[in-house]
């Protein structure tokens, strides 16, 4: 399982997010402060260069 950090950036709160990826995929998101930080993590993740 692979970790990434993530800097949201959907609303003012900026949150810095850690991302599980396992087989190109976000298993769990950590220190997003709402649901729209745990959709960008799954959205900025796949649209990552490999």
């Amino acid at each position: 399982m692979e970790k990434k950090t993530i800097n949201c950036e959907v609303c003012e709160n900026h949150c810095r997010m850690e991302a599980e990826v396992e087989d190109g995929e976000v298993v769990d998101v950590a220190g997003n402060g709402c649901m729209k930080g745990y959709i960008y993590a799954q959205t900025a993740v796949a649209d990552a260069p490999d």
